[in-house]
């Protein structure tokens, strides 16, 4: 089983990353989608995050924080084991652009 990842900016840049992966097995019952907070470079640990369906090559993570990058690998799984890990992709969550200010008025001193 071959995995390859892609990572995409969600709709209007919400607080979420939008996962996309090329399902290249024939024979998946699911796939685990891991992540951790930190660069793809970083020592840190992955975690599972998610397990979704045979033939689902997408997934939605909306449990993320605004200016946090995280890292994210997905494998394939059947009855006889686990894939080998996709590639790693990474993101920054942008901040939100805060709605401008509105009723200011401005008023005269003595």
């Amino acid at each position: 089983m071959s995995l390859a990842v892609a990572l995409t900016a969600a709709p209007s840049w919400a607080a979420s990353n939008v996962l996309t992966w090329q399902d290249n097995s024939t024979n998946e019952a699911n796939f685990y989608v891991e992540r951790k907070a930190e660069v793809c470079a970083g020592t840190g640990a992955f975690a599972e995050i998610a397990t979704v369906g045979s033939n689902v090559s997408t997934f939605n993570d909306t449990a993320v924080v605004e200016g946090v990058t995280y890292c994210y690998r997905v494998a394939a799984s059947n009855p006889a084991g686990k894939s080998a890990y996709s590639n790693l992709a990474g993101r920054t969550v942008p901040f939100t652009i805060p709605a401008s200010p509105s009723g200011l008025g401005v008023s005269g001193g003595p």
